[in-house]
């Protein structure tokens, strides 16, 4: 505790011993019960991720399901970023900029030579950083000018904006001559990175495809057996990871109905079996990662048919 005790001597001097006394406690303990009472009930706020925007919302009273302290602290309508993106710490959007930030999700890529990248929901990829916190400033200058927020540079190689050679100083030469460095180092490393991707794409792709020829030739097998296959716990395990019990339908117009498996035939399952909660999660994650393999074989095979 603080040793300034102004604010809780004056408000000693306002409670009457005898009105608390009423109420069976004493001035003293109905303010340290008031104190203690503010703490646990301080909001923890969070602030919408896009650049700029001073919206926020109590995380506290959203996940207990109460009112927010302020009507401005609403969670409501707001949605978390999820893993695999290139922000990190608080990954909180506000309704306002939910629809931009999905249009513009941020996914990170681990590149060959040490670099990393963003693979933008819009197709905008900035130049390869070797340090990957870098690569949200850039994310967010790529928002605000798409939002029109902030006006795009114009091109170094514009006339209008070129300046005049009779108009140089030492400075801008100075410049100019820093741009070149820049842009014979960054040829060099971009021609390592390519060459590092070309040897990573020829050992991984035959590797991937290979396994995709394996996990069809065993999805297969194993649809076309005539047993119950939700019967045994193994059985069902098998089932979930590589053929999956719940629907896979990603068409956006698809909504589940009574035709297809819907979301929960895999909780269901875990229920049958008393499967544990984090197992069902890892074994959902599994299947994942197996049905992502699969479908980015297939694209690879349909965009290299030969």
């Amino acid at each position: 505790m603080s040793g300034k005790t102004a604010a809780r001597d004056l408000l000693l001097s306002m409670i009457a011993p005898a009105t608390a006394a009423l109420a069976r406690t004493t001035p003293e303990d109905a303010i340290d019960a008031a104190i203690h009472e503010a703490i646990l009930n301080q909001p923890a706020l969070r602030t919408c991720l896009f650049p700029g925007c001073l919206r926020q919302f109590d995380a506290m009273s959203c996940m207990a399901g109460d009112p927010p302290p302020r009507p401005e602290w609403d969670g409501k309508g707001w949605a978390t970023v999820g893993t695999g993106s290139i922000i990190a710490g608080e990954r909180n959007v506000c309704p306002d900029h939910k629809g931009t930030v999905i249009a513009h999700y941020p996914r990170r890529l681990q590149l060959p030579n040490d670099r990393w990248g963003v693979d933008c929901a819009c197709g905008w990829a900035p130049t390869p950083q070797r340090y990957a916190p870098l690569l949200r400033s850039l994310w967010e200058q790529h928002l605000l000018k798409e939002t029109g927020k902030l006006p795009a540079a114009p091109p170094v190689t514009d006339p209008e904006h070129r300046i005049p050679l009779a108009e140089h100083t030492d400075a801008t030469l100075a410049e100019l001559y820093d741009r070149l460095w820049d842009a014979e180092a960054d040829y060099q490393e971009t021609r390592e990175m390519i060459r590092a991707c070309m040897v990573a794409y020829h050992i991984a792709i035959p590797a991937l495809l290979g396994v995709h020829t394996s996990l069809d030739a065993l999805r297969t097998r194993i649809v076309a057996d005539s047993r119950d296959w939700a019967a045994d716990k193994l059985d069902a395990w098998i089932w979930a990871v590589l053929v999956g019990w719940n629907c896979e339908n990603t068409d956006d117009d698809h909504t589940h109905n009574d035709d297809c498996d819907g979301d929960q035939g895999l909780w269901d399952m875990a229920r049958k079996h008393d499967i544990p909660t984090d197992q069902a999660i890892r074994t959902g994650n599994l299947r994942w990662w197996v049905a992502n393999a699969v479908t980015a074989a297939q694209q690879i095979k349909e965009a290299n048919p030969q």
